[in-house]
């Protein structure tokens, strides 16, 4: 395992906080600055199926970034674990060392034979080069879920707190106005912030919600 921690130095955004296994954060590009910086320092595992990771978690309603030594884990498809039914996978970026540092290293070497440089200046030009290329790893990585998905997951076909309260919410104003005027997709999305959704998914979340109410009145 190579692990080099210069979190000193690092300017983190505000509110995350570590555990043992993740750091927790409120939005997806926070994460994906998460792990830049983990990659830059080699704060990650090295091992054959090793990864690094973004999940989103319905129990606390945010984005978590960490190693794990075994990319064939299924964190969304888990039954057997609490946390692992409430979590889904969004990125996973495999960091052994014969898929990430090799392909670094044989990147940063071939440049040397294309480059003229003093030493001073390839350990600069390394270093900057090393940089790009786990940014460009990093963004060209696919989605597993989108917020979309996040929003459905957190909907939990209407069985979730946050959806109940929301139909109800709506039902009682529908029912109590004579012209039967509902929330506006403003409103719910402001009532699933209250909750502490991330803005990204209550803005999917909210449309879901108005469009499954609606769906249910007119059927009735």
């Amino acid at each position: 395992m190579n692990l080099k921690h210069h979190w000193s130095e690092i300017c983190m955004p505000s509110r995350f906080h570590t555990n043992d296994k993740s750091i927790i954060v409120d939005n997806y590009d926070n994460a994906l600055g998460i792990i830049k910086q983990k990659l830059y320092d080699g704060d990650y595992f090295t091992s054959t199926d090793s990864s690094i990771n973004i999940t989103y978690n319905r129990t606390i309603h945010r984005y978590q970034v960490f190693p794990s030594k075994d990319i064939s884990t299924s964190i969304d498809e888990n039954p057997r674990s609490k946390e692992s039914f409430n979590t889904i996978r969004l990125l996973d970026i495999p960091t052994s060392s014969d898929d990430f540092d090799r392909y670094i290293e044989s990147q940063i070497a071939l440049n040397k034979l294309n480059a003229n440089l003093s030493e001073a200046d390839k350990i600069e030009q390394e270093s900057e080069l090393k940089k790009k290329l786990i940014d460009s790893i990093v963004y060209l990585q696919p989605l597993t879920k989108n917020e979309k998905e996040c929003a459905y997951f957190e909907y939990d076909n209407g069985n979730s707190k946050i959806a109940t309260m929301c139909v109800n919410t709506l039902k009682q104003k529908y029912e109590s106005n004579l012209n039967h005027e509902s929330m506006s997709l403003e409103e719910i999305q402001h009532l699933l912030l209250e909750q502490d959704i991330p803005i990204e998914i209550a803005k999917e979340l909210a449309v879901i919600i108005l469009r499954e109410f609606f769906g249910h009145i007119y059927d009735m």
